[in-house]
């Protein structure tokens, strides 16, 4: 490996996948050790993400030993296969996971509505990773392509079939020996997936925007009128008398009061929500971001400078560290030690050697 941006993206790239295995890892504990976790839908979506995420940032890690000369073909299909599987399960994951913030947030779903969803948020991005990787694999696909073993030709300069029937070139027949059409495939396995993904993600994170926004000026509409003396309404009424039969102290406007709290609390926790749900849209198109940079150069016809292979390969294997980074937020905020350091090393503490710790029954949303 006599190329220095080869060397960095091998070395960046082991790193941050083993950050990434690691922080999949923790979320994977925070989950199954905690029954509040494990009850939640969102939890169960993240679980799956950070399952996807271990077994790519896992094969990456030992790219060298699946790719050749180290390897072999079996050994290349069986990498190619779970990061196709990993990757694309991945990406419809996030899309579950965005869908389930959306209807929370912006449509007031309630986790028992939520259940009657989790077969398609849960089960079909799964089907879709395995479909898609099981045909590129029977399509003999999977070949050794920049840094690891995907949908690539082989020759990697080989003339396609859809080349020859184009008239692109003047054989007659294709001289790929593996991978046949192998870059149309990667955009309609892969690239397009990508793509739609991140702009589903962005439209997402705009309608829950406004949807809070709208609460955020009502909630302070009311605010103001409930300082005005109106007059009670029948509704008002009811929730006093209710109140006043559960405690005869409480007066009308201590019920006002109540109401005008609760929906403060109510609007704070959605915030909250809102903020881990762009998040994790951000996370992800962090990761994706040089890959699709690289992509795009491709598609107009330009070069691809050199330092995209070092940055891709550091970017594309660190999923799993932002998605606990997002994850852990909540609670790292809630921990009294007094530097970042042991505030990290007791979030370890906590879900990789929970043996030695105990925690609380905290859920992170």
């Amino acid at each position: 490996m006599s190329n220095p941006y080869d060397l960095a993206r091998s070395i960046l790239q082991k790193i941050s996948c083993t950050l990434s295995a690691t922080g999949s890892l923790m979320i994977t504990s925070q989950v199954l050790r905690k029954k509040a976790n494990r009850v939640k839908l969102q939890q169960r979506i993240l679980l799956a993400i950070s399952f996807c995420d271990f077994c790519t940032s896992t094969v990456w890690v030992f790219t060298d030993l699946f790719m050749p000369p180290r390897g072999n073909q079996r050994t290349c299909d069986a990498q190619g296969f779970i990061i196709q599987f990993g990757n694309t399960s991945n990406m419809m994951l996030m899309v579950a996971l965005q869908v389930q913030y959306l209807l929370i947030i912006k449509y007031g779903w309630s986790e028992t509505k939520m259940k009657k969803l989790e077969p398609f948020l849960l089960i079909l991005p799964f089907c879709f990773g395995t479909s898609t990787a099981t045909a590129a694999l029977s399509l003999k696909l999977f070949n050794p392509a920049n840094w690891d073993c995907w949908i690539a030709p082989y020759p990697d300069e080989c003339t396609s079939s859809y080349e020859i029937s184009h008239g692109n070139s003047d054989l007659e027949v294709t001289d790929c020996v593996r991978g046949d059409n192998a870059r149309i495939f990667q955009w309609a396995f892969f690239f397009a997936l990508l793509w739609a993904v991140a702009v589903f993600c962005i439209f997402v994170m705009i309608m829950i925007t406004k949807s809070v926004e709208k609460a955020e000026r009502k909630s302070a509409s009311f605010s103001v009128n409930a300082n005005r003396p109106n007059r009670p309404t029948q509704t008002t009424r009811r929730h006093s008398i209710q109140a006043l039969n559960a405690d005869g102290r409480l007066t009308l406007t201590d019920v006002n009061v109540i109401q005008r709290r609760t929906g403060r609390i109510e609007l704070v926790l959605t915030t909250r929500v809102k903020m881990q749900c762009i998040l994790y849209a951000l996370g992800f198109f962090v990761v994706w971001g040089f890959p699709t940079i690289a992509r795009m150069i491709q598609l107009f016809g330009g070069t691809i400078h050199p330092i995209l292979l070092p940055l891709s390969g550091f970017f594309v294997g660190s999923q799993g560290l932002w998605n606990a980074m997002i994850y852990f937020r909540p609670k790292y905020s809630t921990l009294l030690e007094d530097h970042w350091w042991q505030k990290l090393w007791r979030l370890i503490k906590l879900n990789l050697l929970f043996c030695f710790e105990h925690d609380g029954e905290e859920r992170n949303d």
